[in-house]
């Protein structure tokens, strides 16, 4: 439980602090654009001390078409690297570790705005996470 928390937290600070615009983007929405994500995703890395082009890799290589999906994809790759033992446990207990990832989201009003803006519903949110935070273990 503290491993997929730890995760879900590196995860949940990587987004808010692009919201609120902590990495000096002055970004105050989820991007819709491959540019703007991967330039929030470049600092986002930095951040949080992970390569950078891992994450771009994860962008690219997200498994969605929607640059947001593919954006919180990244995000989830950069929580599971930053808190490496967390990808082993989201792959083995994704169901939990998503509920914990839906209860993050839901407790964070203006992500929870942010999501409904880009027509994004918080369940498919939280898997996409996951699923990020998965992938970081391969």
């Amino acid at each position: 439980m503290l491993v997929e928390y730890a995760s879900l937290v590196a995860a949940m600070a990587v987004l808010t602090a692009s919201l609120t615009g902590a990495f000096g983007q002055k970004l105050s929405v989820l991007p819709t654009s491959g540019g703007a994500a991967i330039s929030t995703l470049n600092a986002a890395a930095g951040a949080q001390k992970v390569p950078a082009g891992g994450a771009r890799t994860a962008y690219k290589n997200a498994p969605y078409s929607k640059p947001v999906l593919r954006y919180l994809y990244a995000v989830g790759w950069i929580g599971g690297k930053k808190s490496p033992l967390s990808c082993l446990f989201a792959r083995t207990q994704p169901t939990e570790t998503e509920q914990e990832a839906l209860t993050e989201i839901k407790g964070n009003g203006k992500l929870v705005k942010q999501l409904r803006r880009v027509h994004v519903g918080q369940k498919q949110a939280a898997s996409v996470v996951v699923k990020g935070i998965a992938s970081a273990c391969s």
